[in-house]
C-alpha cells in the first residue's frame, strides 16, 4: 500500500471503466468517487474535494477538456492532480490535454502499475515543490 492515502475522482462515462478503477484505487487504499460526466464531476468535486481526478476525454455534455478547465477554476481544483485517461493517444492529443491544465494523459486501458507510479511521481514533484501534499485527514 502506498503511504498517502489519497481522495481521488474517477470521471468516465462508461460505467463499467469508471468502477473497475474506482475498485482497484480502493483495494489500494485511496478513498474514491465516481462521476459518468463533467457536470456531475464538478458537483461531487465541490464537496468531495479530490485530490486526485482521473478523467475521461471523450464524454458527452461536457467533454473532459472543458471539465478539466472548470475544476482549475475552483479552489478545490487548482492544486489537484488531473490525469487524462482517454483511447486518444496522439501527440496532439497529449498536448491538448496538457494544454487544458491537466498533469499528465494516459490512454485506455490504463494498467494500474503505471497509474500507481505516475501518481508517486507526481506526488514526489509536489513535495519536492513545496506545495502541500494529499492531506492524511
Amino acid at each position: 500500500m502506498h503511504p498517502l492515502r489519497r481522495r481521488a475522482l474517477v470521471v468516465d462515462d462508461n460505467a463499467d471503466n469508471a468502477e473497475s478503477l474506482a475498485m482497484l484505487m480502493r483495494l489500494h487504499g485511496d478513498e474514491v468517487r465516481t462521476a459518468h460526466n463533467g457536470v456531475e464531476a464538478l458537483e461531487i468535486g465541490e464537496c468531495f474535494r479530490p485530490q486526485v481526478v482521473l478523467l475521461d476525454i471523450g464524454m458527452p455534455r461536457m467533454n473532459g477538456y472543458e471539465t478539466c478547465r472548470a475544476l482549475r477554476e475552483r479552489a478545490w481544483g487548482r492544486k489537484a492532480i488531473v490525469i487524462a485517461q482517454t483511447g486518444w493517444g496522439q501527440t496532439e492529443d497529449r498536448q491538448r490535454a496538457l494544454q487544458a491544465g491537466f498533469n499528465a494523459h494516459l490512454v485506455k486501458p490504463i494498467e494500474f502499475a503505471t497509474l500507481t507510479e505516475l501518481l508517486a511521481s507526481l506526488d514526489s514533484e509536489r513535495i519536492e515543490e513545496g506545495s502541500e501534499g494529499p492531506d492524511t485527514a
